[in-house]
């Protein structure tokens, strides 16, 4: 009904207009006809008739064209209505794409309303250059909405001058240290290769925001040239969640196609160009990184006869990112007779087996898997050989986890991997008699209240959503 209501609403406008000489959508000079229509169409915003309002913020928004008109809209018209016409008002002006309406817009980004001052930073991010970002700077300290609103119009506004004033901004030590953290985040969606100096430099920077700000920027615009430098920056990260973030982002940089080989090869020269103090912190991080020359290093490490470089080529190992270590696990564990080491590389098996991208077939992911199993010599092992077998998403997988349902020290782990495992509807569904009978068994020995809640919407057929 409303929208019958604003169609007629609308010819009835478009009738009067053409009465004054508003013609449709078409833009026509400020002459006498089209000053009656703008002003027919003023009074419609200012009334009380939402619908009729809505048409004539319509055709100001795409009818009557002309700085005077613009002007007057944003200097009289947007002072004059209330917030909630206002941030309607403001939408208009930002799709009538004349920069005549920033003086009139710029006021209301400091609005006591919030929804009106988001809609005020809206319009200018949309109509702005490079003079409007400290005043959206500015605003990524309030709260809220409003905030949200400036750091999505720095991400979203144009112009040759934005980076330099984004630049300019996160090295202002006069800006807040949190909207500096920002705007480095801010130049990294803009994706601007002309900030990667910027980044750079606040990776190494001595407040810890900053530094984690910039890491995880450059994961989106880094490529080889910048590994050295987020090198520094994980080396100058403090120990703990923020170092293993940094870790992570060099991890990324330095895996990431088509650039991945040369990236790792620039992290392998800093290594090797690294006094010994150096390779030690940088040791695990090369390993997560992987491929044959590290593999190569590492081998040389396990040989050595000095326990402590032994100790390191093991470390290195531990988180190796794939299943290329995975004879060589199998083969030091059928030697060593230290019970630490062998918990450590039984662990590192379990976790690089069911690893979506590992080089392996989902068979001999399994198949891995179980010799793993066969290896472990306590429950903890074996419980976590069953959880993460889940990862592997095959029928086979469900048979080599559904007999430990029955092996009441086990059975929980086993109940876990069979209903993750039902998760997947086209996997359940393809092998529907054996997940019933698992999903069955699951209900009569699980105790823990998801895991039976879970077995029982999967029996019905039903989905469950991961809280």
């Amino acid at each position: 009904m409303r929208r019958s209501f604003r169609s007629f609403a609308s010819v009835m406008l478009l009738a009067v207009a053409a009465c004054l000489g508003m013609s449709g959508t078409t833009p026509v000079a400020a002459e006498p006809a089209s000053r009656e229509a703008f002003a027919f169409a003023v009074e419609l915003v200012k009334g009380t008739d939402a619908d009729m309002r809505a048409v004539a913020l319509e055709r100001l928004r795409d009818g009557l064209a002309g700085g005077a008109f613009t002007v007057e809209l944003a200097e009289q018209v947007l002072p004059a209505v209330p917030p909630a016409v206002q941030r309607q008002v403001l939408s208009m002006l930002a799709g009538r794409r004349d920069v005549a309406a920033l003086p009139g817009i710029v006021p209301l980004a400091g609005s006591s309303d919030a929804a009106v001052a988001a809609a005020a930073i809206r319009a200018i991010a949309s109509l702005g250059g490079g003079q409007e970002v400290p005043l959206l700077v500015g605003r990524l300290t309030a709260e809220g909405p409003v905030r949200d609103a400036a750091r999505a119009g720095l991400i979203a506004i144009q112009g040759p001058e934005v980076t330099p004033h984004l630049v300019a901004a996160a090295a202002d030590t006069a800006v807040p240290v949190g909207s500096r953290a920002a705007i480095l985040e801010v130049l990294a969606e803009r994706r601007d290769k002309a900030a990667l100096p910027t980044l750079l430099a606040a990776a190494v920077a001595t407040d810890a925001t900053l530094r984690a700000a910039a890491m995880r920027s450059l994961v989106k615009l880094a490529g080889p040239d910048q590994v050295p430098g987020m090198v520094a920056g994980f080396l100058a990260a403090t120990p703990g969640s923020e170092q293993n973030d940094a870790e992570r982002a060099v991890v990324i940089v330095c895996r990431e196609e088509p650039t991945a080989q040369a990236a790792a090869a620039a992290l392998l020269t800093v290594y090797r160009d690294a006094d010994a103090a150096t390779q030690e912190k940088l040791l695990a991080l090369l390993a997560r990184v992987g491929g044959n020359e590290v593999l190569a290093l590492t081998d040389a490490l396990l040989a050595d006869p000095d326990a402590a470089q032994r100790k390191r080529g093991l470390a290195a190992l531990s988180r190796w990112p794939d299943a290329a270590v995975k004879d060589r696990l199998l083969g030091l564990l059928a030697k060593t007779t230290d019970e630490g080491e062998r918990n450590m590389l039984i662990g590192t098996l379990i976790r690089i087996a069911p690893i979506p991208e590992n080089g392996l077939s989902d068979k001999e992911k399994l198949t891995l898997l179980e010799r793993t199993m066969t290896l472990c010599t306590t429950d903890d092992d074996r419980r976590r050989v069953l959880e993460r077998a889940s990862a592997i998403r095959t029928v086979e997988t469900l048979r080599f986890v559904r007999p430990y349902l029955d092996d009441e020290p086990l059975a929980e782990s086993a109940a876990k991997g069979v209903v993750e495992l039902a998760h997947h509807q086209k996997l359940r569904d393809g092998h529907k008699p054996e997940f019933t009978a698992a999903l069955e068994r699951v209900l009569a020995v699980a105790k823990d209240p998801v895991t039976r809640e879970r077995a029982s919407r999967y029996q019905e057929g039903k989905t469950w959503e991961r809280r």
